[in-house]
Formats: structure tokens, sequence, C-alpha cells
């Protein structure tokens, strides 16, 4: 008998985004986490402004192994998660400040359901 873990759910795209990083802050050891495009912009995130635009600009970089200078002056003093993700609209980037996010993948593998199933 499979277990539903997810208690709330939603049909609407920017909404499940937001119920999913909802969901993995809470489990995590992490203050900001985001999904974010290719030009580094936050299509949604939770945490504050100054760690969604850090978010922004690094999430690229490191989810590709390229810890620039820039990302190391960014993110000093704690550690920075990112993952590549696919989606219809080309790769995103599933990215967070922190030092653990719980069940990384299985988090990942959802914003790329949410972004390729949702309208």
């Amino acid at each position: 008998m499979t277990t539903e873990r997810r208690r709330r759910r939603s049909g609407l795209k920017d909404e499940a985004l937001r119920l999913l990083l909802a969901a993995v802050k809470e489990r995590s050891d992490v203050t900001s986490i985001a999904v974010v495009d290719a030009r580094g912009l936050v299509i949604s995130g939770m945490g504050n402004a100054q760690e969604l635009a850090i978010l922004g600009a690094v999430a690229a970089p490191v989810a590709g192994g390229n810890v620039t200078e820039l990302c190391e002056r960014l993110t000093a003093g704690t550690d920075v998660l990112s993952k590549a993700v696919s989606s219809s609209h080309g790769t995103m980037y599933l990215a967070a400040l922190g030092t653990r996010v719980g069940r990384m993948h299985e988090a990942a593998k959802s914003v790329e359901r949410i972004l390729s199933n949702v309208a």
C-alpha cells in the first residue's frame, strides 16, 4: 500500500512549485530554496529576497560544477546546492542555500513533473 506524503496539492504551476518548495525547505537545513531558469531568474522561491537573488546568480554555474570566484563571494558563510532539472522551457535549476536538502533528487524530479505536467 502506497502512502501519500503530499498533504497539499495544486493543479496550478506557480502554486504547486510554492507548495513543493515550502515542504522541501521545512524538511531541510536551508535558509532559501528556489527554482531558477537558465537566465538566472527566480521562477519560484522561499526565503529572503537577497538570498533568492544570490541563488539566481549561482544556480547554473554551481550545478555545472563551475564554482567561480563570484559564486564563492556571494555564498561565503554557507553552502550552495544546485541541481539541473529538465523542463519544456529548457534547463531549470533547483537551488538552495544551507547545509542539507532533504531528498534533493526526489525534489528535483517533482519540479520536473510540475513544470512538465501543469498548465
